[in-house]
């Protein structure tokens, strides 16, 4: 159970870790978790489906659906054993997801991980962990900056980018220069997000860097989902078996897909089922409601993508993804997820 001193050490935690003030929004999420009521939930899943779950989790949370997202930690509850993986997951995606729209919110997701181990906790994981979700869910904007930057990082490190521009330069020297100073940190927050930077899959270092481009709030509507399996259709991705499967059929060429199969005909793809998940990903899975984004890193990021998937020129990697939301919308690719294409 969450005992007083460790509430106690949490409010205190900026001032005690990184010797800084604590904000009027750190107070507020410690008060809304000393008062949280953890909702009762019925879902059941099989722990060999924590894979799909944890990835229906993340995009329900994108998406800002509150009911679906707490409907699907219910099953959670009811695999105890795996409480050490779903918190990794969830201080991941905080950085990932959230992006520059709530420094706080992420940072305190972390601190809860440290506050709060997960094998210690008992069942207040599950009351934990809700409690999490609802705040990203409630959220007016997010944003996948952060993942943008960790996508970038490898690239610029290996020399593996695309020819570059002059704003493509700034953000690659942004993103460079924070690795850098994490690495040799000066402060107590750096020394922080160095030492935890694990727990969030070295996106935490992310936290807090803008850049001196303007940002703006993407406003498109979010595709439809249906239930399959107990769960959102988009949560078959790359990284599940059902969506793995899904993405095979589709490269090798099925009625309402035949766009596709042409196109890869027409040009050499390294990682043809892969460069169509990430497609999917840009048109579903990724979409995050309300999504704060820096123009000028968001089409680094695609032309990145673009150049590691056998150096497609931009353009035919935008007709990729065009392609894979034509199938999305027409309902192919729930389709294909379900087992079968007609």
């Amino acid at each position: 159970m969450i005992t007083c001193s460790q509430l106690d050490h949490l409010y205190r935690y900026p001032e005690i870790v990184w010797a800084k003030p604590v904000s009027d929004r750190w107070v507020f999420l410690c008060d809304a978790l000393r008062q949280y009521i953890a909702p009762f939930g019925r879902l059941v899943l099989a722990r060999e489906r924590k894979w799909a779950l944890v990835s229906a989790l993340q995009k329900s949370i994108r998406r800002g659906e509150k009911e679906i997202t707490l409907h699907l930690l219910s099953a959670i509850d009811g695999m105890p054993e795996e409480y050490t993986y779903f918190w990794r997951r969830l201080c991941v995606t905080a950085c990932e997801d959230v992006g520059p729209a709530d420094d706080t919110l992420a940072a305190f997701v972390i601190a809860c991980s440290t506050v709060f181990p997960p094998k210690k906790t008992g069942n207040m994981n599950y009351h934990l962990l809700c409690f999490l979700a609802e705040q990203r869910c409630d959220l007016p904007t997010r944003g996948r900056i952060y993942c943008s930057y960790g996508v970038i990082e490898p690239a610029a490190m290996k020399s593996e980018l695309p020819e570059l521009g002059a704003e493509d330069k700034l953000v690659v020297s942004a993103v460079v220069q924070r690795k850098v100073s994490v690495q040799t940190p000066t402060n107590t927050w750096q020394e922080w997000q160095r030492k935890n930077d694990w727990r969030a899959e070295g996106l935490l270092r992310f936290v807090g860097l803008r850049l001196p481009l303007g940002m703006i709030t993407v406003q498109t509507p979010l595709p439809p989902y249906k239930m399959l399996f107990d769960l959102p259709s988009y949560c078959y991705d790359m990284h599940t078996r059902v969506g793995l499967a899904m993405l095979k059929r589709l490269v090798h060429g099925v009625e309402g897909t035949e766009g596709i199969r042409e196109l890869f005909q027409r040009n050499k793809i390294k990682g043809a089922h892969r460069a169509v998940g990430m497609a999917l990903f840009f048109v579903e899975g990724g979409r995050i409601q309300s999504e704060l984004i820096y123009e000028p890193l968001c089409c680094l990021e695609q032309r990145l993508f673009a150049h590691q998937y056998g150096g497609l020129p931009l353009k035919r990697w935008l007709e990729l993804r065009i392609l894979v939301e034509k199938a999305l919308a027409e309902g192919v690719i729930d389709r294909g997820q379900g087992g079968s294409f007609a």
